[in-house]
């Protein structure tokens, strides 16, 4: 790409790129779940909307041949959301093109100017704040296991610490991706137990007496407390009457093997770490065929 061509504001230049490293890897998992036959409704109309912010930014920040190319790619995006065919091969080579003139962005010696933050942060933040991130963990989980997968958040306005807000995250995205690869079933699965084709996980926060409670839950297809005490035999662990707590336990797993997304409970006791050094606690609820729901209670 001749930046050249483009009237850039630098200033505004690191900015874009900072925000285009967060949208990029969200609009490559929505175009491969269009190539994989996961993308529904919600997913492409996730994808024209990531879409339309690389496109809005990018002309804002004067790169216009980006954010041309960008809008190329949204109609496209558009058209699947109307339920009109797209040409899938345009859209993944439109999107090479997107990186090519993103890296010639890079290039430029503006493009390493610091950002200052320091008066754009308020103190506390809403798990919301979040949402972007869990999503994209909740998406290239199902693009990984061929599920497919919708993520919402109720934050009741309620705001915790920014601080404590990072260091709980990515004790949230283990329970998202847990929630993926653990909870939710496949499509045929949940069409053949009557249920919708995608899997609801929802993240909901609210605040009890002076206590924060965060909640991850799932419709999926539960804990089977029998076969956990069972694993737990099978790998030497002392069996408890609460079978959920075995899942928190180190070197806990429902799989035989163990992969970059494991078994129901590789991971859980690092959650729990995080939890207990926050000063909160975590809790564990389940029913088979309905769902699982993990409550983190913080200081308030």
């Amino acid at each position: 790409m001749n930046v050249g061509q483009d009237e850039l504001d630098l200033k505004l230049l690191p900015v874009f790129l900072a925000e285009a490293t967060e949208l990029l890897p969200r609009i490559d998992i929505g175009l491969s779940q269009i190539e994989q036959g996961l993308a529904d409704v919600d997913a492409l109309r996730r994808l024209q909307r990531n879409l339309h912010t690389l496109k809005g930014t990018a002309r804002m920040t004067g790169a216009l041949a980006l954010g041309e190319t960008v809008h190329r790619i949204e109609l496209q995006a558009k058209a699947l959301v109307a339920g009109e065919p797209a040409d899938q091969a345009a859209m993944r080579e439109g999107y090479r093109t997107v990186l090519q003139q993103i890296d010639a962005l890079r290039a430029l010696p503006a493009a390493t100017a610091s950002i200052d933050t320091s008066d754009d942060e308020t103190p506390e933040a809403s798990v919301e704040s979040l949402l972007g991130r869990l999503q994209r963990v909740a998406d290239q989980a199902a693009l990984d296991l061929h599920k497919q997968v919708h993520l919402h958040c109720q934050d009741n306005d309620v705001y915790i610490e920014r601080r404590l807000l990072a260091a709980l995250a990515p004790a949230l995205e283990h329970l998202v991706r847990n929630a993926v690869a653990h909870g939710i079933e496949p499509p045929e699965c949940r069409r053949a137990l009557g249920k919708p084709a995608a899997g609801e996980i929802e993240l909901m926060s609210r605040r009890d007496a002076d206590r924060v409670t965060i909640v991850v839950s799932d419709d999926g297809a539960g804990i089977d407390p029998v076969a956990v005490k069972a694993r737990a035999g099978s790998l030497g662990l002392p069996v408890v009457e609460d079978a959920f707590e075995l899942i928190f336990a180190p070197g806990f797993s429902t799989s035989a093997e163990t992969n970059h997304i494991a078994g129901m409970g590789i991971g859980l006791d690092a959650v729990r770490a995080i939890v207990d050094e926050l000063g909160g606690r975590i809790a564990v609820t389940s029913e088979p065929s309905r769902g699982t729901e993990f409550q983190i209670g913080l200081p308030g």
